[in-house]
């Protein structure tokens, strides 16, 4: 769960962060323009453009023309019945007042003329102006409409506001003019201005183009053709009219999504295709940034439903087919909905979810391979807590090596547990198999002879019963106890052998308790197998020492305080290759002791004593003493503080 809520986290940083900056707006835009480009428009057949195209300038001479010229144009196509005529050319400056006067005539007596507004920057400070036709034009004219559109970064012109205007979005679209003068959409009430003086652009209803075809799409004919009455009135009738520049010389033209070869569309017809998206409805809205981030965080999570199910092929080709999705619902939502989410925040997202997530399963792996290291080395080398593994620094293959080579050690130990298991079982069946033998046979058998082939078979089965107790502790069942009594307790146990054997225990132990968390019968069979090792190893006539000290030395790598006692014994000279194994299982000591006697019991007391003080997080360990002794030792945790002083005190 820890390792789905880094990547969940991971994936909500970079679809936010994505979505909010806008860094992926210009690829964005590219989705836009294919999308767009793969579901085009059909353009119908009552719109028609009349363009200042360099025919006309052949025709009629430099630009600007005298606006007479736009009059007999406007005279000449209203003869034919228009359903409405939208002049893109700015009429911002009086020319003279008889041509002025002609051409404000001529549009009252169209009266289906629609003329621009435009919106400029000034050349000095920026300030943004209005500039509508002069005032006779503009009281002629039938509407007033807004040209313009919005330029993004990469200098496209790929949306529109609906209203905008200098201190009040007041002014609507040209192209919305030019359908409510044509009786295609409902008068709309001009937006009042502001009641205090502002000089800030303010744009309203921002809305995306949705082109109907590359530059020339729309049927057209060349103003200087219509001037001189050689368009047939069949054209013009009923239909919608924009007249504007297309001529590449006279600086209206942008480039669009459309724009095919770098080939710019002229002004008037970006204005027909703003039209024709009113009219058909088909202008596209923009997802608000908010909504469209979460979106994409959204859709950045949805990987994580499968990746941790599937394969890692299986779980990558799901993922790089999830990242098609963001786009196909994009475009869809473009041509379906007419709305716009911007996908690629979604894609780059779902594009980390798998590498984010493949890496946290890695560290899980990582930390299993770890793990079964440790396992597998304290299985190799007996021990419960074998210790941290220097594992840091390998890569996987040498992780994946390690664990191969100690899976292999295993089963050559598990090999060697089961030819240990049938030799022990040997030596189990046989002495008893013998002692029953007798027993059945009704031969004259004196207890003395079976005792010891029954004895040797109880001491085997007891001291595995010992151990298989040992390995089962847990930590959780222990109590605090008195370690000092339980030495005494072990001594007084071992007394009367030791005796026959001329021996004396010597405890050199402290008068007030040492507490220690543990199990009262494995320390004290831990210590009395001690005990009993001296006792059977050592020299007659010699002593046994017991005794205890206490030190800070850490026993796995803190600093906690710890307790040590020890016996020793004269028992001969070791030397550090048989000291380094004689804590193995079934290790008897040495061939023969000091004595001449073959080693003894199953092999299995100083075992038990090294599982019990893991058992309880301690160790231990064997040295040579002085003047031929050995000690064999123990290292136990001490209790706290705490612990000590309540038990003292119920003591």
């Amino acid at each position: 769960m820890r390792e789905k809520s880094i990547v969940i986290l991971i994936l909500l940083v970079i679809a936010l962060t994505c979505s909010l900056s806008g860094a992926l707006q210009r690829i964005d835009h590219m989705v836009f323009d294919l999308g767009q480009m793969a579901f085009s428009e059909p353009i119908p057949d009552d719109v028609l453009l009349v363009t200042v195209d360099e025919h006309s300038l052949d025709r009629l001479g430099r630009w600007p023309w005298s606006r007479q010229v736009h009059a007999r144009l406007l005279d000449a196509l209203c003869r034919a019945r228009p359903a409405v005529v939208g002049f893109d050319v700015a009429f911002p400056e009086p020319q003279s007042p008889e041509v002025d006067e002609r051409l404000a005539q001529a549009i009252r007596r169209c009266g289906m003329v629609v003329l621009p507004l435009v919106l400029e920057t000034e050349s000095m400070g920026g300030q943004v102006i209005e500039s509508p036709p002069i005032p006779i034009l503009r009281d002629a004219a039938a509407g007033l409409g807004r040209v313009g559109v919005r330029i993004d970064e990469g200098g496209m012109a790929r949306s529109v506001d609906l209203e905008e205007g200098v201190g009040a979005a007041a002014w609507p679209l040209f192209a919305a003019e030019l359908l409510r003068v044509g009786g295609e959409a409902p008068v709309v009430s001009a937006v009042s201005p502001p009641a205090e003086a502002s000089y800030e652009l303010v744009q309203d209803g921002r809305r995306r183009l949705r082109f109907a075809g590359p530059p020339g799409s729309f049927p057209h004919v060349s103003y200087a053709d219509a001037l001189e009455g050689r368009v047939p009135a069949a054209m013009i009738v009923g239909r919608t009219i924009l007249v504007g520049a297309a001529a590449v010389g006279l600086g209206d033209q942008f480039s669009t999504p459309v724009s095919a070869n770098a080939l710019p569309m002229a002004g008037v017809e970006i204005q027909a295709n703003v039209w024709l998206g009113l009219r058909t409805a088909t202008l596209v809205r923009e997802m608000p940034p908010g909504i469209a981030a979460l979106f994409s965080v959204a859709l950045a999570l949805v990987p994580l439903s499968w990746l941790p199910r599937l394969m890692p092929s299986s779980a990558l080709f799901s993922s790089l087919a999830w990242m098609l999705f963001p786009v196909a619902f994009s475009v869809l939502g473009l041509t379906c909905l007419q709305w716009w989410f911007p996908p690629m925040s979604a894609v780059l997202a779902s594009f980390f979810a798998y590498p984010l997530w493949s890496w946290r399963r890695l560290e899980v792996v990582r930390r299993d391979l770890d793990f079964e290291l440790r396992e597998l080395a304290g299985s190799i080398s007996g021990e419960d807590d074998p210790g941290q593994l220097s594992a840091r620094k390998m890569g996987f293959e040498q992780r994946i090596a390690q664990v191969q080579t100690a899976r292999q050690r295993v089963r050559q130990l598990e090999e060697q547990r089961r030819e240990t298991l049938a030799f022990i079982s040997h030596d189990l069946h046989v002495p008893l198999s013998c002692a029953v033998q007798r027993l059945e046979s009704g031969a004259d058998c004196r207890p003395e002879q079976l005792l010891p082939s029954l004895r040797r078979a109880q001491s085997m089965a007891q001291d595995f019963l010992h151990l298989a107790r040992a390995k089962a502790l847990d930590r959780k069942d222990m109590k605090t106890l008195d370690l000092i009594f339980l030495l005494h307790q072990a001594a007084d146990e071992l007394f009367l052998a030791a005796r026959d054997r001329g021996m004396r225990i010597e405890r050199n132990l402290p008068a007030e308790p040492l507490w220690v968390v543990g199990d009262f019968d494995a320390i004290e069979r831990c210590a009395i197998n001690l005990l009993q090792n001296a006792v059977t190893h050592g020299l007659s006539d010699s002593s046994i020492v017991l005794e205890t000290e206490r030190g800070h030395r850490g026993i796995d790598g803190s600093a906690r305080e710890f307790v040590r006692f020890w016996v020793e014994n004269a028992g001969g000279e070791y030397n550090p290759e048989q000291l380094s194994r004689v804590f193995e299982k079934f290790r008897r000591g040495k061939e023969n002791d000091p004595a001449g006697r073959r080693p003894k019991g199953a092999g299995l007391g100083l075992y038990y004593v090294r599982t019990v003080a893991a058992k309880h997080g301690g160790r231990a360990g064997a040295e040579p003493g002085v003047e031929g002794k050995i000690r064999f030792w123990v290292e136990l945790p001490l209790a706290e503080a705490s612990m000590s002083e309540s038990h003292g005190r119920s003591t």
